[in-house]
């Protein structure tokens, strides 16, 4: 959705939160998450209790159907006073087209060391931001530096593999003892297959292309090659591009997994992967710390659900891999609203610490708050597990936000469909993927 899209009166209403309001407002609330929504509700309640405010949740999905509520709601001057978007994205998407309130003046430092390391301004107008919304193409014209548009709400990283325990007892492995190594992970899957060859397989959302690309062959990738050739395979130099040897090498070792998509994977949206997932119709879902939520959702006890960091390829760089905790999905403000005031409060509530251990616990989900020493225990078992994949920055960190090597239209999108024609389509080789994704690597810097 450009940003050129959401016009008109929505643009007049840009500004900085701070109008006034208090005690027997009432303000909306909407989401795109439905897992977030219970959660929200009972923060709500609490909140009311506390402040006399009162805030009403609702939830519009998929993504898709909220960017356009949002989008026709801002030209009848009537979204919602608070917002949660999809963090270091859509907030500028929607700052920029004046629909959110510039926070910059609001959030101090204090506030902003509340937050996970890192992430804290993600919705920050930061100078590489405001180079990317120049870009004749970019969704976020018409922002501007330093201004902030939303604070952590959620936090996490994708690059997650959950497994069925049930599934993987049956097909004898033990899942207390997860793969280590890409080549285990691909035993597991060749096993789970046999003993359930219609449903022992693997699943991600592959409707939308990049993410096969973005959750599973970067950090792959960046595992095998190391930080300065898994960047390279971005870079002007073809020699070290996705057509080098190195970039083959690569795709034939995803190329691993084709035997083991379950059938019509590249048809499913995320939801509809980790739906599938939950109904027992594949034994392995890719996704991201969020995943959790979903699952339980449909229906699934997280109990019998194991999860892992996607384990690095065995003689690769990185032995031991990690991933970066990132702002999943921020809070902001409708620059339209007149309970700004009401509106802070409830961000400051929702990201104080208590409130956030809370709420991480009711939707199994990760605050982008910083939990202290006590995280494990606030968050819960299962939540707990997850944050064992994280890792501070440093060569054996994927950062799956760090975009800064990439060229400047560089498209996800176009990258991921090479990768999904290859696996599960088989309508690639490893060798033909590789020198398709070198020509479009090469166009994203002209």
């Amino acid at each position: 959705m450009a940003a050129g899209l959401l016009f008109g009166t929505a643009a007049c209403g840009s500004g900085s939160a701070g109008s006034s309001s208090g005690a027997g407002s009432t303000i909306q609330m909407w989401t795109f998450k439905q897992t977030h929504v219970k959660a929200l509700e009972a923060a709500a309640a609490a909140f009311k209790q506390q402040t006399g405010i009162t805030v009403q949740i609702t939830a519009y999905t998929p993504d898709d159907t909220y960017s356009s509520k949002i989008q026709s709601a801002a030209a009848t001057r009537s979204v919602a006073d608070v917002l949660e978007v999809h963090a270091g994205g859509e907030d500028f998407v929607f700052g920029g087209a004046g629909v959110l309130a510039d926070l910059a003046p609001s959030v101090d430092a204090g506030w902003k060391d509340t937050f996970l390391k890192g992430t804290a301004d993600t919705g920050l107008v930061t100078d590489s931001v405001y180079a990317s919304s120049q870009q004749p193409k970019s969704t976020w014209q018409g922002v501007q530096k330093g201004q902030l548009f939303s604070v952590p709400f959620t936090a996490g990283t994708f690059g997650i593999v959950f497994a069925n325990k049930k599934m993987l007892t049956a097909a004898g492995l033990n899942p207390a003892k997860p793969p280590t190594t890409w080549q285990q992970l691909i035993t597991w899957l060749k096993a789970t297959n046999h003993a359930a060859p219609q449903t022992g397989g693997i699943t991600m959302g592959l409707k939308d292309p990049s993410t096969a690309f973005d959750w599973l062959l970067q950090p792959m990738a960046y595992a095998d090659l190391g930080k300065a050739k898994y960047q390279a395979l971005f870079g002007k130099d073809p020699a070290a591009s996705w057509s080098s040897p190195a970039g083959k090498q690569v795709l034939t070792q995803y190329d691993q997994l084709t035997p083991y998509w379950t059938a019509g994977s590249q048809t499913l949206g995320i939801d509809d992967a980790d739906r599938a997932f939950a109904q027992g119709k594949s034994a392995f879902d890719v996704g991201g710390t969020f995943t959790l939520s979903s699952i339980q959702q449909d229906g699934m006890d997280p109990a019998n659900v194991v999860a892992f960091g996607l384990p690095p390829v065995q003689g690769g760089a990185v032995s031991d891999l990690k991933l970066a905790p990132v702002a999943l999905t921020g809070l902001a403000i409708s620059a339209q609203s007149k309970h700004q005031d009401a509106d802070l409060k409830w961000l400051q509530f929702l990201t104080s610490r208590q409130q956030a251990g809370d709420f991480a616990k009711a939707a199994l989900d990760l605050p982008g708050t910083d939990l202290g020493a006590g995280a494990a225990a606030a968050v819960g078992p299962h939540l707990a597990s997850l944050e064992s994949v994280f890792g501070a920055a440093g060569p054996d960190t994927y950062n799956p936000l760090d975009t800064t090597f990439m060229g400047p239209t560089y498209d996800p999108a176009q990258t991921g469909n090479v990768l999904v024609q290859m696996s599960p389509l088989k309508g690639q080789t490893p060798a033909s993927a590789a020198a398709r994704l070198g020509v479009l690597i090469a166009s994203t810097w002209k």
